[in-house]
């Protein structure tokens, strides 16, 4: 090999490496675990690094050089989009936990106290509480692998060079995946919602039966212990509803990736 044909495959590797990182990086920006301030900065940039560094060899090198500017900014675009919409569709199943948590925490009244989280300023206790439960699930099911592997997998459907993409396709699947996250988010929020309404009724007839009793000085501490009670007892209920949401992911990127 002479020199020429060095610089040339080095310059090939190079680009490839480069759309690589876009790819991860559009997946990265908003996967659960991965997005926000999860992690710190440095080790986002050597994680990234890292990962691109294994998946070079999955990828198909693209075989002609020189290539117009045009076509590398919108491979890279091309490649950023890919990977967002693979992490979108996990972030996606997270969001979902939150607005039920966060419908919760409206109903039973708990999001009125907040805590100061110094990377998401503040925010409401349960709703953050339910949050990061199911944060801690989706990692421990390999939901963050799982996502990698759909990025690697992505290139034998999207090569690494800029090509057609079926938005139609693409936008069809997202809105069947989000139809079930805002299901699922309802199946976390429905019982309390119900229940709320039952404790209500509840006492709306004992302020009718025993008119010298202070409902409002009554309900508002025994609503208190009753969700709280709740909250306890459907951990283990979310648990199972967030790991067999997480399942589901696996099939949601396949039907994504699928020739």
């Amino acid at each position: 090999m002479n020199m020429n044909q060095f610089y040339d495959l080095l310059q090939r590797y190079a680009l490839s490496y480069g759309l690589i990182l876009t790819r991860l990086t559009g997946m990265m920006v908003i996967a659960p675990l991965f997005a926000g301030f999860s992690l710190p900065l440095e080790i986002m940039v050597i994680l990234l690094l890292a990962l691109g560094y294994v998946t070079l060899p999955n990828v198909v090198i693209p075989v002609s050089l020189p290539l117009p500017i045009i076509t590398i900014v919108g491979s890279a675009l091309y490649n950023f989009f890919i990977g967002f919409i693979i992490g979108l569709i996990g972030y996606t199943i997270v969001s979902a936990v939150y607005v039920g948590s966060e419908i919760f925490g409206i109903q039973s009244g708990f999001n009125v106290s907040g805590s100061l989280d110094p990377t998401m300023e503040e925010s409401p206790l349960t709703s953050e509480f339910i949050y990061l439960v199911s944060v801690y699930i989706f990692v421990s099911l390999k939901g963050h692998l799982i996502l990698y592997k759909a990025v690697v997998e992505s290139f034998q459907k999207y090569p690494i060079l800029i090509s057609e993409i079926s938005f139609k396709d693409i936008s069809g699947q997202y809105v069947r995946i989000f139809t079930d996250a805002f299901l699922f988010s309802l199946q976390i929020a429905l019982p309390i919602i119900g229940l709320m309404f039952l404790i209500n009724v509840l006492f709306g007839i004992l302020s009718r039966l025993v008119p010298q009793m202070n409902v409002f000085m009554v309900a508002m501490p025994a609503s208190t212990l009753i969700l709280f009670a709740v909250l306890v007892g459907m951990i283990p209920v979310w648990v199972e509803l967030i790991s067999r949401m997480v399942y589901r992911l696996e099939p949601y990127l396949n039907q994504l990736l699928s020739k």
